[in-house]
């Protein structure tokens, strides 16, 4: 099934300026590739919508993710550089293509004043989203890229939600998040309480997980 809907995915975008390469992460909506911009000559990141016929909502649902990332012009956020649709209706949106190792991996090797820089960095760029009124809602290592230069990067903006002027929050019940990051008021699925503080207590489980022995730590 994978190798079916990779071909069709390149098939419909034979009609845009990108040609995918390898798939390089999935989530609940879409599929990230590496893809190649044939304009500009250089590798970007594309995501798409895996829904094969996706719903009104659905398709509104992946224009708020990029139009929320989109606003989010920060050293420490991936910029997004492209929206568009394919002929079956699905969306897709093209960011920079972050290289680099992910936080618990990179941490691994970090000494703990790098390890406590490189969540200093996280925090600033959380704050900055908090400051447009965006909340991510998945904080955890696995969600931050350091990058060979030492930029560190917020990525998987999948559930942020836009606090005021956004789409309203999921039905009451409604999990979102990661378990040993996530917030009380997530873990129980009170959608309308969830705002810039289940962030803070995501980075609160982020640093004790990084002041582990090596940053190695489990999810609190």
């Amino acid at each position: 099934m994978k190798h079916l809907r990779d071909i069709a995915d390149r098939r419909d975008l034979s009609a845009t300026p990108y040609e995918l390469a390898e798939a390089i992460a999935r989530g609940g909506m879409g599929t990230v590739y590496r893809a190649r911009d044939r304009r500009l000559e250089r590798d970007v990141a594309l995501k798409v919508m895996d829904v094969p016929a996706p719903s009104p909502s659905e398709i509104e649902r992946m224009r708020d993710e990029a139009r929320i990332l989109a606003r989010l012009e920060h050293p420490g956020i991936v910029p997004v550089h492209d929206l568009g649709t394919l002929p079956d209706g699905r969306l897709f949106y093209v960011m920079k293509l972050v290289r680099g190792r992910r936080l618990d991996e990179a941490a691994r090797d970090q000494p703990l004043h790098a390890r406590l820089r490189i969540f200093a960095r996280i925090c600033e760029a959380v704050a900055f989203a908090h400051a447009q009124g965006v909340v991510h809602r998945d904080l955890k290592p696995e969600n931050v890229m350091v990058g060979p230069f030492g930029e560190v990067l917020v990525l998987d903006w999948g559930v942020a939600r836009l606090l005021a002027g956004g789409r309203r929050a999921e039905p009451a019940g409604t999990v979102l998040g990661t378990p040993g990051f996530m917030a009380p008021e997530q873990a129980r699925g009170d959608t309308a309480l969830v705002d810039e503080r289940a962030d803070v207590h995501a980075l609160g489980a982020v640093l004790r997980y990084l002041l582990a022995p090596a940053g190695g730590g489990r999810a609190p």
